[in-house]
């Protein structure tokens, strides 16, 4: 069985993409959303930048998308992308695959010196904003929601956990794998935790379990989605 963290309907993919290849899966999501009702300004001079899906579901939520629709526009991940257009946002510049690759567009030459405004969640991406300021970028963060992590493991999942079930865990973020090794502490299955086959989107999401001695940690080759199933699949755990 392998354990998706995300939330339900950011899981619905990759589920259903894993049970056609014949593994088991369980969803339970380590973090929830709260959309702030706050007013965001949007300045013609200034460059946006989207780095996830939740930061464009806010603003639409709080109907304060429209004001972006001509906005200088920079976006994390294709899903972003899409649902910026979909969004009618018009002006995207440029759309890269993870934060590291959007440092290097906003060091070049042409943005450098341009003012940016990060819209993002509460929890943020703390190594882009240190590497950020090493390179004297000006980029403010605005919080248009916020991300709430859970407290305790379901009794189901403690229950898979304690008979075994779980084979594998995957992690897209950094935040939910500091919730798993909180929890697998807090519950006394950090043993049992290490023999988990984790697979991990990220160099970065993959840090903290390096750190706290777990041997199985596989990343992917690109940040996406189809290269996680491509890792799951060359790996050896059991499809039961």
């Amino acid at each position: 069985m392998i354990l998706i963290t995300r939330p339900k309907a950011q899981s619905k993919n990759l589920q259903s993409k894993l049970r056609s290849n014949d593994y088991a899966t369980f969803q339970e999501s380590f973090y929830s959303f709260k959309y702030y009702q706050r007013k965001v300004s949007c300045h013609a001079n200034e460059y946006y930048i989207f780095p996830s899906v939740n930061s464009v579901e806010s603003l639409k939520k709080n109907r304060q998308i429209s004001k972006f629709r001509n906005a200088n526009i920079l976006a994390i991940g294709l899903q972003v992308k899409k649902i910026l257009i979909k969004s009618g946002c018009k002006n995207l510049i440029v759309t890269t695959s993870d934060s590291k690759s959007m440092l290097k567009i906003i060091n070049s030459p042409k943005l450098k010196n341009k003012s940016f405004t990060y819209l993002s969640s509460n929890v943020v991406n703390q190594d882009f904003f240190i590497e950020a300021h090493k390179k004297k970028l000006k980029i403010k963060k605005k919080i248009v929601y916020k991300t709430i992590s859970i407290k305790t493991f379901s009794n189901k999942l403690i229950k898979h956990f304690k008979l075994k079930k779980v084979k594998g865990v995957v992690f897209y973020s950094q935040l939910p794998v500091t919730i798993f090794i909180h929890l697998i502490n807090k519950y006394r299955i950090l043993s049992n935790a290490k023999q988990l086959n984790i697979f991990c989107i990220s160099e970065r999401v993959a840090r903290p379990l390096k750190e706290n001695k777990f041997n199985r940690v596989y990343i992917a080759k690109q940040p996406n989605e189809l290269s996680i199933i491509s890792l799951i699949k060359k790996s050896d755990i059991s499809k039961v």
